[in-house]
């Protein structure tokens, strides 16, 4: 887990971290939730994380590493990437089928790791739920996890993935209030800070408007307590809130990729033999 919004600051502080195990995160309790989803669910699989960004599970991060400096967005677009061993091989299609998705329509570039990678992706399903560590490239290891078979749709793999390059919630950006209502009385308790503004000083969402369709944007019911909607369009409470079933890429979401990492600038003509999937 476009606008994504991307956090930034006036000063960085570097971190360093490994990936979460067992021992050193909190249980992710929306295990048994994402086990029961069916495509029949008022909300989509990828909103039910109990971490503290819902399915970021270091967002505080990203207000030291600040996204908008350069050696926090992936150089050149490209992002080393492994799999960790615990997809199967149809599993790891799907990913790859979202990766090229990314090729398709951005200049976005996944590739294998190789030996002299020190920041990469890595991708497997070893804990519950759908999430990623962090937004953006925060240095080292980081990590997608896609629980089988809930987080494995084209639109998950695309919503983490759209996190590991640096892209936060569309319903927290600074303008939010504009464009929808949040009913906090209606939100779980203990769940009100995923819906959470964010000030325009610790993100941006690159002047590109508010998109009720983005990848990035959760569904009109996310985090309910009682059934009812935590979220409704200004304009139109009937407006569906989020992608559907089988959302690719809004327009919106493939400007702001664009506009992040400059893609007018960047030629995938001259690097496309040497980078892909493979």
């Amino acid at each position: 887990m476009f606008s994504f919004m991307v956090y930034f600051s006036a000063t960085t502080v570097h971190l360093m971290h490994c990936l979460p195990s067992k021992d050193n995160i909190k249980a992710d309790l929306s295990g048994n939730k994402v086990k029961q989803w069916n495509e029949s669910s008022a909300v989509n699989p990828e909103e039910l994380g109990t971490y503290p960004g819902g399915d970021v599970l270091f967002p505080n991060r990203v207000l030291r590493n600040g996204i908008n400096f350069e050696k926090d967005r992936w150089p050149m677009g490209v992002i080393p990437f492994e799999f960790d061993g615990t997809l199967n091989k149809q599993d790891m299609e799907k990913v790859e089928e979202a990766m090229m998705e990314f090729h398709r329509v951005t200049c976005i570039r996944f590739r294998r790791r190789k030996p002299n990678d020190t920041d990469f992706i890595s991708i497997g399903n070893n804990r519950p739920g759908c999430s990623s560590t962090d937004l953006g490239r925060s240095g080292g290891a980081q990590g997608i996890n896609l629980e089988t078979p809930a987080c494995l749709s084209m639109r998950t793999i695309l919503h983490e993935l759209l996190h590991a390059i640096g892209f936060d919630h569309e319903h927290i950006r600074a303008d939010r209030d504009l464009f929808v209502t949040i009913h906090w009385d209606n939100i779980q308790r203990g769940r009100k800070n995923i819906f959470m503004k964010q000030p325009e000083r610790v993100l941006t969402s690159f002047g590109v408007t508010y998109d009720y369709n983005s990848l990035m944007h959760y569904s009109g019911k996310s985090l309910s307590s009682n059934g009812l909607p935590t979220m409704t369009a200004i304009k139109d409470p009937n407006i569906q809130l989020g992608p559907r079933l089988h959302a690719k890429f809004s327009k919106k979401d493939v400007e702001k990729i664009h506009l992040m990492y400059n893609c007018s600038e960047i030629s995938t003509k001259n690097n496309s033999s040497d980078i892909n999937i493979n």
